[in-house]
């Protein structure tokens, strides 16, 4: 009885995740951010509201931009905002994020979250960032729901 080794069992499998990684379709942070981004579509969703007691997540719906325009202010706004200090000091406050989901030209999807509370977060790109109000503008500028300025 020949007994195999695990090794090409480990080579094989290692070779799987890499293949099944080359036909992911969604975008990454790094082309949304990069000069030669070609957005498609820009979908806005939001207020979305962390669940209450008895209740479903609240939301006002999704509005959506085709505007290559705008979208591509939007995602330059999203990407200058600066990444957190490594001990940020946020208020407690509760409130709506938006979900911000890019679709460039080749289909490739890259979402956002930004928080409209404490230090307004905006995950998703490679590092997360802070200080959401002037991604708050470049959404009200492109006609797409976004917190008041408060």
């Amino acid at each position: 009885m020949r007994r195999l080794s695990a090794v090409p069992g480990a080579i094989l499998l290692a070779l799987t995740a890499v293949a099944c990684g080359a036909n992911a379709s969604p975008g990454s942070a790094d082309a949304l951010c990069s000069a030669s981004y070609e957005p498609r579509e820009l979908v806005d969703s939001g207020p979305l509201y962390p669940p209450l007691p008895a209740t479903a997540e609240g939301t006002r719906g999704e509005d959506r931009t085709t505007d290559a325009a705008a979208i591509k202010k939007v995602a330059a706004a999203a990407c200058a905002l600066p990444e957190p200090p490594s001990d940020p000091i946020c208020t407690a406050d509760m409130g709506p994020s938006f979900r911000l989901r890019f679709v460039d030209t080749q289909g490739r999807t890259t979402t956002l979250t930004a928080g409209d509370f404490g230090c307004r977060f905006v995950e998703g790109l490679a590092t997360p960032r802070v200080g959401a109000k002037p991604l708050w503008a470049a959404l009200a500028a492109a006609g797409l729901p976004a917190p008041r300025d408060r």
